[in-house]
């Protein structure tokens, strides 16, 4: 099933209303691309006028997905708290039940 906005909804929710995407922490970023390489799902970009790997499309972000967190030599991309989102996610199911 797909959103409205063209994302992909997770378990009947619109993507958009689930805040799981990465940060990058800009003080241990050094750029070098390992993130754009390892995320399928078109998460990053390099931004050529601030020389920058920046999370342009956070909703295209796998719902628990943190392959990119692990590819990262030096730590700089952090995630939500899981249980948080779980939360989130369980509070939402109320609006968006399960279709059978």
């Amino acid at each position: 099933m797909e959103a409205t906005a063209g994302y992909k909804d997770y378990l009947g929710i619109p993507r958009r209303l689930i805040p799981w995407y990465p940060t990058i922490d800009d003080e241990l970023c050094t750029s070098c691309d390992v993130c754009v390489k390892a995320c399928k799902h078109g998460t990053y970009a390099f931004s050529g006028s601030a020389e920058r790997v920046i999370v342009a499309d956070p909703y295209c972000c796998e719902v628990y997905c943190e392959s990119c967190r692990f590819q990262c030599p030096l730590g700089a991309i952090s995630f939500p708290d899981r249980r948080a989102i779980k939360v989130v996610i369980k509070e939402l199911r109320q609006q968006y039940p399960p279709t059978e």
